[in-house]
């Protein structure tokens, strides 16, 4: 009964979270108060119109958009909404009027540009409540004049059901084309000198800033704790982690090597283990914790990591007060 009342809850809250999203784009007053208390820091918007990434610039974003229109009215449906513990999945269809600059007032009739469509966005649980890290609109139908300056629209937000007539299919690949993934300007040498950035300063020293300077907004964190994360959030997560478990810690690079957009390593961790760990208490013991770790790169930044971490002999050693857990015998079990 609780964990149905907790959910319960947690799907009202975001039910209002859309709601206030949508009645404040009518109401105006794009400010940082009102993005901080809608969006996570590593925000990813994708609009017919454009797209923006992160919580800074946010407000001139929509503001930006939204002045386009002398003033707007948003009517969305019942939102959707999956829960899954602290992340969450919703959805909702909209209708959209926009009236433009100089248009009579009602009773007169209005000049307007409508569309209609749909939302799908991801959110998260922070300290403050729900908030919104992905948010996405589809647009199925429009009617009337657009505004002045708007002389395209990102094709993969149109709900084309595989319907696009010849020119429209090129335009849309071409689209694809210019959304791919942004090319590192990385040397091989550049890649390495980031990555122990990441690991020093990020890792060894705990600071979570790291993940900002150094990952995209849009990082994926593949093998991790948790691979549902995306951002930034996700690398910090990793440190918060490592830093309630373990002191004294240092990674070090054994090997490195560079193909291109990706690049992989072979590092030990070199740490004291003070912390709860993969359900294991503090045993003060000294400890050594390898990985090969492949990354890829866009721009000057790290946007995606796959681990291949040994969890097996570093819980095998703290669970033996300190015994290696050594090779593995023909029946599968560490050798005596």
């Amino acid at each position: 009964m609780t964990a149905e009342v907790a959910r319960l809850t947690d799907v009202l809250s975001l039910r209002d979270l859309a709601g206030r999203y949508l009645a404040g784009l009518d109401e105006g007053g794009f400010d940082e108060t009102w993005a901080r208390s809608l969006f996570t820091e590593d925000i990813e918007m994708t609009f017919p119109v454009g797209s923006h990434r992160g919580l800074a610039g946010v407000s001139g974003f929509t503001t930006e958009i939204m002045a386009r229109w002398g003033r707007t009215h948003h009517h969305g449906s019942e939102t959707q909404v999956d829960v899954d513990g602290d992340r969450a999945e919703l959805s909702w269809s909209l209708i959209a009027s926009h009236v433009h600059h100089g248009s009579p007032l009602p009773p007169d009739p209005t000049q307007y540009f409508q569309l209609g469509g749909r939302f799908t966005g991801t959110a998260r649980r922070t300290p403050g409540g729900w908030r919104f890290d992905r948010l996405r609109l589809r647009i199925v139908w429009t009617t009337g004049a657009v505004p002045r300056g708007v002389t395209q629209v990102d094709r993969q937000t149109l709900d084309t059901r595989g319907n696009l007539p010849p020119s429209a299919a090129a335009s849309a690949a071409t689209s694809a084309e210019e959304n791919a993934p942004m090319p590192t300007t990385l040397t091989a040498d550049q890649q390495k000198e980031l990555i122990e950035k990441v690991f020093h300063e990020g890792l060894d020293l705990g600071d979570l800033s790291a993940a900002d300077r150094y990952l995209t907004a849009d990082f994926r964190n593949h093998g991790s704790h948790d691979d549902s994360m995306r951002g930034p959030e996700a690398f910090k997560h990793t440190i918060r982690i490592q830093q309630s478990a373990f002191s004294d810690i240092k990674y070090e690079i054994l090997d490195f090597i560079s193909m291109g957009d990706k690049a992989a390593i072979r590092w030990v961790m070199h740490g004291r283990h003070t912390g709860p760990f993969i359900g294991i208490q503090p045993t003060g013991l000294q400890v050594q914790h390898q990985a090969i770790i492949w990354f890829r790169f866009e721009g000057d930044r790290i946007a995606e990591r796959w681990g291949i971490v040994d969890n097996f002999a570093l819980q095998k050693f703290l669970q033996s007060g300190g015994r290696p857990a050594g090779p593995l015998t023909p029946a599968g079990k560490p050798a005596a």
